[in-house]
């Protein structure tokens, strides 16, 4: 649109007039071209329909007859507005000048894009209502004529012309009334529980835990209290939750309709809820006997059973029967579970910041749980709970301000005691099978509680002998029969001090104990443990980049050796030459058949055991060893049941039994790692009750020790280090942990018959390859078997090793 301060403008020529508010003007080059772009099928303009008639813009806008000069001579021109004539050209209705008329207004371009789509809208509409309409003209008649003939029918109908035919009349309609409440009563109390035995009433989910053996190992959920005796609690702590719960419990009938109105007030004020109208008797009548179901009808029925309860028990009964149910967090429910768990301490103890704490943890018991989430959430819940105890009379404002400044202590003791680790890692399962479901389940696990209270005590006790001389902070242990059932887990030291669960979650490196797959691929390829290779330093040259010299760890060399004492005394050198020989693709087909399953690499240092793995994926591994060559699946639950009727819901089975190891292999491997016990690195793990096998490992730089070990029908693993892989005082993995896996083998093999390994028999012992020659060594990073630099010595005895230590 042109500016009326242009100095292009004619003299004269008056400002152009501004378009129609909401409508942009259309540029003149759309104005000149419209006549020429509009097809011949759009010529003729529609006369309105009367019906629905278009919306023209308001008024009219006079334009001058210089601006028509103007615009002959190509000078743009706002158009008038769409569906104004212009002056002096105006049509009676029901006209439309012809195509091509001179005098014919230009047709107006859409104005805008929010323009076009609010047309479009309106003559939908349009076309909308003409469809609806007569459907809509007949059906309003016909509803009508109904209902004029209804009421012509009443009028019709005379009235009772006896005190009899009124009292008849009268019946039917109380009749009718009372089918009406009976009927709506039928409906909300249809699948209502009794609650005649309100102490029988489920409150939740309860789950018992059984080991092996049949034993209890550990209880959860909702477990049936008695009521709490009020009297015997301080009086803050029954005022702490009808503060924040129901403030005018002692004065309605178990529904407080004025609490409720103000809830739903609020609510819809907030557009999401949140108050809630429920009363303390409403809530314990959920909590007792129905659903977290969101509907009206589920409403109605709290609201019936918190009027049943009312009349049933005093305010007292209800109140005490209502702080020995509710939930409080953390596996708690009852006011003296929830004291014992967050305080340490009875509920007839609490102070009036604990009593507050545990009233505030009602509302969201999962978010606000202390025990877990940052105790500052809990403890700014506490102070809007003593606000609410100021403004209800129930403690001075001084008495808040001395309970705001005592420090909130909350206890983080796992009330699973040794189990902490192992729950946590079957509670996938628990929350795929169980769920939320309100019933009693037993899980009949796979441990056994004897032995998990061994591996933890010997876990423990080892550490606190030597783990600050020796500079080690955490260990942790894994035992599995040969089905893989679990029989004990310490994933840590402390559960309380740390949930992270270095059996399952930790990887780290195997060191030595990784050169089972190595010399088991070699078994499997035409060696035998008497097959003889050099025990000879080597150093490998990378390009740009100082030479790597892995050594063994005395630094001593003892050249020619057969296969089984390069295993028990773990010389690297011929592990690595024993991986270049058979090949690390084929190392790590056997670490995959085994069970392993983190990222292995073709890399030299994979003989070296400097990938990182778990240990369940190793203990899993060796596994097979003790079950004979057949797989081993992990597990720790064997079936999970209904209490009340027995129903099997789940019960393990394996995804696949088969063998893994073959025979001759299997007597090769046990025959080598007998050894390793016998008289080799792990000799501190030797049982006189027992004929053991196992592998020792050593990480880089003494950052990580294992032993894992096996007897017929039941392994072990053990790993030791620290958390943020500092070094430890030359910790290997024939001392910590061949000391801890000794200990508790001792507590966990007493009623476990002992079995002999099946080892070599007189017609293993002629076979095997010959003495490859001379094989080339690849540099770290190449893979295995790929030869491009040869063998070459130490130049000038330096120690340029990965440092690994004396079983890797």
């Amino acid at each position: 649109m042109a500016d009326e301060n242009d100095p292009n403008r004619p003299e004269g020529e008056p400002p152009a007039t501004p378009p129609e508010e909401g409508r942009p003007a259309a540029p003149s080059s759309e104005v000149e071209n419209s006549r020429e772009a509009t097809p011949e099928s759009e010529l003729f303009e529609e006369p309105a329909q009367p019906s629905a008639p278009e919306l023209s813009a308001t008024g009219q806008v006079d334009e001058p007859a210089s601006n028509r000069d103007h615009e002959s001579e190509g000078k743009p021109t706002p158009e008038a507005p769409s569906g104004v004539a212009r002056e002096g050209h105006d049509l009676p209705p029901n006209y439309f000048r012809a195509a091509g008329d001179p005098d014919e207004a230009e047709a107006e371009a859409p104005p805008s894009q929010l323009g076009r789509l609010q047309s479009r809208i309106q003559q939908t509409a349009r076309d909308a209502w003409t469809a609806i309409e007569p459907g809509w003209v007949k059906a309003r008649g016909a509803l009508q004529g109904a209902l004029l003939a209804l009421w012509n029918n009443v009028r019709g109908v005379k009235g009772p012309r006896s005190v009899k035919e009124a009292a008849v009349w009268g019946g039917y309609v109380a009749a009718g009334i009372v089918a009406l409440i009976v009927g709506f009563f039928v409906v909300i109390t249809w699948d209502l529980p009794s609650p005649d035995d309100v102490w029988e009433a489920s409150t939740g989910q309860s789950i018992t835990f059984l080991d092996r053996n049949g034993n209890v190992i550990l209880r959860e959920g909702a477990q049936n209290a008695p009521p709490v005796d009020l009297e015997t609690l301080p009086p803050y702590v029954e005022q702490a939750f009808i503060a924040i719960e129901d403030r005018r419990f002692y004065d309605h009938f178990g529904v407080d309709m004025g609490g409720m109105m103000r809830a739903a007030a609020e609510n819809l004020r907030s557009g999401r809820v949140v108050q809630g109208g429920s009363t303390i008797t409403q809530q314990l009548a959920k909590n007792l006997f129905l659903t977290n179901e969101r509907s009206w009808r589920r409403k109605v029925q709290e609201v019936a059973l918190a009027i049943w309860l009312e009349t049933r028990f005093t305010k007292d009964e209800i109140l005490a029967l209502y702080l020995s149910r509710v939930y409080f967090g953390a596996g708690a429910y009852g006011i003296e579970a929830a004291a014992e768990r967050y305080f340490d301490r009875p509920a007839r103890e609490l102070t009036l910041l604990q009593a507050a704490t545990l009233a505030g943890l009602v509302k969201a018991p999962s978010r606000l749980n202390p025990a877990r989430q940052d105790i500052a959430a809990a403890r700014d819940r506490a102070e809007v709970v003593l606000n609410e105890m100021v403004a209800l009379g129930f403690i001075s404002d001084a008495e808040r301000q001395a309970a705001l400044r005592e420090d909130l202590v909350v206890s983080r003791r796992n009330p699973a005691g040794v189990l902490g680790y192992f729950r946590d890692w079957i509670d996938p399962l628990l929350n795929e099978v169980i769920g939320t479901q309100r019933d009693d389940f037993i899980v009949e696990t796979t441990l056994d509680i004897a032995s998990q209270r061994a591996g933890a005590e010997a876990v423990e006790q080892v550490l606190a002998e030597q783990g600050e001389e020796r500079r080690v902070g955490q260990a942790a242990l894994l035992a599995l029969d040969d089905e893989g059932g679990v029989r004990a887990m310490v994933g840590g030291r402390d559960y309380d001090q740390s949930q992270f669960n270095r059996a399952t979650q930790a990887r780290r490196q195997p060191g030595s104990s990784f050169k089972y797959f190595i010399y088991l691929a070699a078994m499997e390829n035409g060696l035998t443990p008497w097959s003889v290779r050099d025990d000879a330093p080597v150093t490998i040259y990378i390009e740009g980049q100082e030479p790597w010299s892995p050594r063994n760890y005395e630094r001593e060399y003892n050249g020619p050796t057969e296969l089984s004492r390069a295993f028990a005394l773990s010389y690297n050198m011929v592990a690595i030459r024993v991986a270049n020989e058979v090949g690390g693709e084929k190392v790590i087909d056997v670490a995959r058949r085994l069970g392993v399953r983190s990222p292995l690499h073709n890399y030299h240092s994979l003989a070296l055991g400097a990938q990182e793995i778990t240990l369940l994926e190793m203990t899993q591994a060796y596994g097979a060893m003790a079950a004979e060559g057949f797989n081993v699946e992990a597990h720790g639950v064997a079936r999970i049941r209904r209490a009340n009727n027995n129903e099997t819901m789940w019960s393990w089975r394996p995804q696949r039994r088969e063998r893994v190891i073959e025979e001759r292999p299997l007597r090769y491997m046990n025959y080598m790692m007998s050894q390793v016990v016998r008289y080799g690195t792990g000799t501190r793990a030797r049982m006189e009750t027992h004929q053991i096998a196992g592998k020792t490992g050593t990480g880089n730089d003494y950052r990580d020790a294992w032993f894992v070990g096996f007897t017929p029908g039941y392994v072990a693993g053990v790993w030791v280090g620290n958390d943020n892989f500092t070094e430890t005082a030359r910790v290997t993995g024939g001392s910590l942990p061949a000391e801890i896996w000794a200990r508790y083998m001792r507590v966990a093999l007493q009623n476990v018959p002992p079995r002999e390994l099946q080892m070599p028999r007189p017609e293993d012992y002629d076979l095997g390859t010959p003495v490859p020659e001379a094989p080339t060594i690849t540099a770290i990073g190449a893979p295995i078997g790929v030869a491009d630099t040869p063998v070459l010595t130490t130049p000038d005895g330096q120690d340029r090793s990965l440092d690994f230590g004396p079983e890797g």
